[in-house]
């Protein structure tokens, strides 16, 4: 039986802190930044972090 590979974009988006949580990090904040607004972009520069939910779904893809 072969092993299963881990998804490598999920490893990429989302890093797991010491706690046990995902941390993710915003889109829109490279390209044509300059059409958003200021408050936009500042707000991006912000990690977030998962829901439980959500770090259920990240959590099976990654330790796969």
């Amino acid at each position: 039986m072969p092993k299963m590979k881990t998804k490598k974009a999920v490893t990429k988006r989302f890093k797991e802190t010491g706690t046990g949580k995902y941390k993710k990090w915003n889109q829109n904040t490279a390209h044509l930044s300059h059409n958003k607004q200021h408050k936009t972009l500042v707000n991006n520069r912000k990690a977030r972090y998962l829901k439980p939910t959500q770090e259920k779904i990240v959590r099976g893809l990654i330790s796969k």
